[in-house]
């Protein structure tokens, strides 16, 4: 059987290596100090960029408060109490506000997170407290719907009513009766029925009533924070991205320039290394 031999590097290899720590070696200066310069001059730069702050508003609310968030009948007076229509126009101030806020319903809890961001902690929490008052009054019913409601409410009061009296008027006769007379089980019957009539009657009340008042104070689990630290910028991944990015691009310079210089040295590479120039028009034509 013939025996496996592992290859054993040669001298060209062994001298590629030596070549690339050579050069490495050479540029280790502008390799590592090149990057940390880069590195700390975006770290300063992160100091300087205007901060981000983000306020963050809980309540219980279904998609259709959410999407009454972005509508201009919340933004445009919001943007007008903020005095953002005065700088960018009204058109203007609604697509500012609107792409300075997020609103999100989970699919699971039915929970509306409402999300602000804007230069200072006390702008955000007070940009989220406008939009939460704004969205209240614009979740009332207005005009015909409020009628109608007005009106379903009273009919629903009136049929509670009824139910309770004729009620309240059926025990007394159970008092009054024996249970084991005849008719006894039946006027039973009737109670609990009536009883059954005047809780439904009272819960289409309370649904009707909410539906009155609309959104509330009352279905928010959590009012805007103050934020006390800022989101933008984040200055330790921008030091950590400019001193990586300025390493490599800085490396694949010097690997460039010494393939450069060591193409001129060599003939046959001085010649392909003209030709590629020649065909990108780097090198001027001779005038005729």
């Amino acid at each position: 059987m013939e025996e496996i031999q592992s290859p054993v590097p040669t001298e060209a290899e062994e001298l590629n290596l030596l070549d690339l720590l050579v050069i490495l070696a050479e540029n280790a200066r502008l390799l590592i100090i090149g990057p940390l310069l880069v590195g700390l001059c975006a770290l300063a730069l992160g100091f300087v960029l205007p901060q981000t702050f983000q306020s963050v508003a809980v309540l219980q609310a279904e998609q259709a408060i959410a999407s009454l968030m972005t509508t201009a009948a919340v933004l445009d007076p919001v943007a007008a109490g903020l005095g953002m229509d005065k700088e960018h126009g009204v058109e203007g101030a609604r697509l500012a506000l609107r792409g300075s806020i997020s609103v999100a319903v989970g699919r699971n809890d039915k929970l509306l997170t409402l999300t602000v961001t804007a230069p200072t902690p006390e702008q955000a929490q007070a940009t989220a407290n406008a939009l939460l008052q704004q969205t209240y009054l614009q979740s009332r019913p207005k005009g015909s719907a409020a009628k109608r409601l007005e009106v379903q409410l009273a009919e629903a009061q009136g049929r509670f009513k009824n139910a309770e009296s004729a009620a309240a008027g059926m025990l007394k006769r159970l008092e009054v009766s024996p249970v084991s007379a005849s008719g006894g089980s039946e006027l039973s019957r009737g109670y609990a029925d009536l009883l059954t009539a005047a809780a439904d009657a009272q819960g289409q009340v309370s649904k009707l009533e909410t539906q009155l008042e609309g959104l509330s104070e009352a279905l928010l689990l959590q009012a805007p924070t103050l934020p006390e630290k800022a989101i933008k910028p984040k200055k330790a991944l921008m030091a950590i991205g400019a001193t990586l990015g300025t390493g490599l691009l800085l490396l694949l310079f010097v690997f460039v320039r010494q393939a450069l210089r060591t193409a001129a040295t060599d003939a046959e590479a001085a010649g392909k290394l003209a030709r590629i120039r020649r065909a990108l028009g780097l090198t001027p034509q001779a005038s005729l």
